[in-house]
């Protein structure tokens, strides 16, 4: 008669290496994979806050006879955001993107521009400081900022009413960015070196030169915006495409993607 093995079955050392490999490289497919989902589910989230915005804007005009806003409005504040914030009802949920985080370095007197990848930060006739993640189309205040732009300039380019029945479909009202309002311009170019993770300002382009698309020029979403847009609907622009859309009345949209001034693509990272 036989005696039975008792010694337990054991992986041997090229088993036991040929199984951590396989983990390995399925850890390896795996966890891209999940990283794509995760910032999918941000990027969804951010769609669902821009609309929010945009349907808060489009109650309280509704509410004022189709009347926005002007630059600076004396009563609440000089930031938009707090103008809409009775028809939003809890603000905090949606003026932040998922995707960035909150700034801790805030400068009191003249508050902090953000990035890709952190908030802005709102100083001027607040109680406090207030912190969020989208631009308004500063074309659609029902007054400017004096330093914006020339007063002739202003009169043929805003939208004077919310309700534009044409091209309304392409008319930004809120978007991603790393500053609170903006007025892009037909010929505004990004440089070459210009990096999309960085926070304009710091890059030297903080839009005073009139080139206020550097503020969405940001790698929020993988080279897409959140933007909410004057007839409710909201969608994911591709950072090349900003130039299609109907900023003002004198804006001329440009079909096709945009090149950086050294013609390399918009979208590219430094």
């Amino acid at each position: 008669m036989k005696r039975k093995n008792s010694q337990p079955n054991a992986f041997t050392l090229i088993e036991l290496l040929v199984v951590i490999a396989i983990i390995a490289l399925l850890l390896s497919v795996i966890m891209p994979a999940l990283g794509m989902v995760k910032e999918k589910a941000k990027s969804i989230e951010c769609l669902a806050n821009v609309r929010s915005l945009g349907q808060a804007f489009r109650m309280y005009t509704e509410q004022n006879g189709g009347k926005v806003f002007g630059y600076g409005s004396m009563g609440k504040s000089n930031l938009w955001l707090m103008q809409v914030k009775d028809q939003l009802g809890e603000m905090d949920k949606v003026r932040y993107c998922p995707s960035t985080k909150m700034t801790e370095d805030v400068n009191p007197s003249m508050g902090t521009w953000g990035s890709a990848k952190r908030t802005w930060v709102w100083t001027s006739g607040v109680p406090e400081p207030q912190q969020g993640s989208y631009a308004i189309n500063g074309y659609l205040y029902s007054s400017p900022l004096a330093i914006t732009m020339p007063a002739d300039e202003w009169e043929r380019s805003h939208w004077e009413s919310s309700v534009v029945s044409a091209n309304s479909a392409l008319i930004p009202v809120f978007l991603d960015s790393a500053w609170v309002d903006m007025w892009p311009q037909n010929d505004d170019e990004i440089p070459e070196d210009f990096d999309l993770l960085c926070d304009p300002q710091l890059s030297g382009n903080n839009g005073s030169g009139r080139t206020h698309m550097y503020r969405a020029m940001i790698d929020r979403h993988g080279g897409d915006l959140s933007v909410a847009f004057l007839d409710g609907h909201v969608e994911s622009v591709a950072l090349s495409e900003m130039w299609s859309l109907k900023w003002s009345r004198d804006f001329r949209p440009k079909a096709g993607v945009q090149t950086r001034i050294g013609g390399s693509p918009i979208y590219q990272k430094k």
